[in-house]
């Protein structure tokens, strides 16, 4: 069981649920693996591939992906280049014909979740796409070119917004050898970005399959791929600058090859999720010392707040937030997503001391754990009309991670006076979760919102009973 990166068997932490509450934990209700980034999703596999749609129809999808947001965020085709994989999926066998083909089914399965199709004919689920795209996994690996590197980040893109992140972190992990391979990690890009230049997509790619990783790996608790100290890091040319005039620019930002992309998240903060994990979860940062441990979380927390004020105010996270909290008129889904990064970036910084029982800061880091977990929560209440859809298993990885943080704290601490209102957040969680938008409500999500409901709803009794249990044994001392 995970409870926000704290691992326990379910059996340890069923024991200490019930110890606190004094009740029966209810495990098909509260088993965190059945959220669906804690485990192995089954392989759709079909015995037949469907068939490509015709040229034309591709280079439609082509046009749309390449003209919209998601694409500056996402670069991971650069439209002139893709013509060639197009020649090769669509033309005779021969050397990286199958990698070409792997390219376009996992190019489909990402333009369907992003639902670019529904003007443009009749589709199939993304899902079949993408186990279209796998089935190719072997040529793949054999042939190793740029165009299975980008089957294998689009495969990860799609995996990454079904929220099956443990099928995500083997699709990266699998394309950061194609990474190294290609010396993308090594290559410096142009000095004038230009996306039909390959040198420039190839280090676009590199950037994707690094904050892909940077950020799976934090959610699902494993090492990353890729090593920064094996890798050129150097940021593209005036990348801060860029960052902030793009991102304010969503609906009227005219996108060509010229246009530096803005990543997902941001790339600085990729590099710290990157330091975070060295420092305060790989092994060696847990043979730290106290004082170690508590210099570690001061240093990423200054680093934290660098990145945080460089930002232009209009985007910039604010330390805390509540209902009251002032927000930009242009919000869009890249500024959400990036305070949302910025807020669990704060817990799993701060969450790190809960390991270590003493210390003058553990008081205060556990403070700004809860103040990010609540901010994460109200924010969302405030964002959800401008969220897309095909964002809802992202987003609800940052519901759960910080409602965990809330329910881990109000059961350490259940006669702390702040707890009630901590509760009180709990209680509304069911709700923020019902109101997430979904682009494509099917079987599999229908059962997986019931559970999160189950499961939500859940943690909120159960704190209620924590914080009753330890008032009825605060007053039975009080009268021995």
């Amino acid at each position: 069981m995970y409870l926000n990166g704290m691992h326990h068997t379910a059996d340890e932490g069923q024991a200490w649920i019930e110890a606190r509450t004094g009740e029966t934990v209810n495990l098909d209700q509260l088993h965190t693996m059945q959220l669906p980034w804690a485990k192995l999703a089954p392989i759709k596999l079909s015995s037949a591939i469907p068939q490509l749609p015709p040229r034309p129809t591709m280079e439609q999808y082509v046009d749309r992906y390449c003209s919209a947001y998601q694409a500056m965020v996402f670069p991971v085709i650069s439209k002139s280049l893709f013509a060639e994989t197009l020649d090769l999926a669509y033309g005779p066998p021969s050397h990286g014909s199958d990698s070409a083909k792997s390219c376009v089914y996992a190019f489909l399965s990402v333009v369907t979740i992003f639902g670019f199709v529904n003007k443009l004919g009749d589709m199939l689920d993304c899902e079949t796409y993408a186990s279209a795209a796998q089935s190719f996994m072997v040529p793949i690996i054999s042939e190793m070119t740029i165009n299975g590197l980008q089957a294998l980040i689009l495969l990860t893109q799609t995996q990454y917004f079904l929220g099956d992140l443990q099928a995500a972190a083997v699709t990266v992990s699998i394309a950061s050898r194609l990474l190294f391979k290609l010396g993308a990690h090594t290559v410096s890009a142009p000095t004038v970005y230009d996306k039909g230049n390959p040198d420039c997509h190839l280090r676009d790619l590199f950037w994707l399959c690094y904050s892909f990783d940077n950020d799976i790996f934090l959610r699902i608790g494993q090492p990353p791929s890729i090593s920064g100290v094996f890798c050129n890091l150097e940021l593209p040319p005036d990348y801060a600058r860029l960052q902030d005039s793009n991102m304010q620019q969503e609906q009227h930002l005219p996108i060509t090859d010229a246009t530096l992309p803005l990543y997902p998240w941001d790339l600085r903060l990729s590099q710290l999720k990157s330091e975070i994990y060295e420092a305060l979860y790989s092994t060696t940062a847990c043979q730290k010392s106290n004082p170690d441990i508590y210099e570690s979380i001061r240093s990423l927390d200054q680093e934290l707040e660098h990145w945080r004020t460089s930002l232009h105010p209009d985007i910039r996270p604010t330390l805390q937030f509540s209902p009251n909290t002032p927000v930009s008129f242009n919000l869009n889904t890249q500024a959400v997503m990036l305070r949302l990064a910025y807020y669990h970036c704060v817990t799993i910084i701060h969450q790190a001391s809960e390991r270590h029982h003493e210390g003058p800061g553990i008081c205060s880091s556990i403070s700004l754990a809860i103040s990010a977990s609540r901010s994460t929560l109200s924010f969302l209440q405030t964002a959800l009309p401008v969220i897309e859809g095909e964002c809802f298993w992202v987003i609800i990885f940052y519901a759960i991670s910080a409602i965990l943080t809330l329910f881990r704290n109000i059961l350490k601490n259940p006669l702390d006076p702040a707890m009630r209102n901590l509760l009180a957040v709990l209680q509304s969680v069911p709700s923020l979760i019902r109101n997430i938008p979904i682009r494509t409500l099917t079987l599999g999500p229908m059962i997986q919102l019931r559970f999160l409901d189950n499961f939500t709803t859940e943690l909120a009794r159960l704190s209620g009973c924590a914080i009753l249990k330890a008032e009825r044994e605060a007053v039975q001392q009080q009268r021995a």
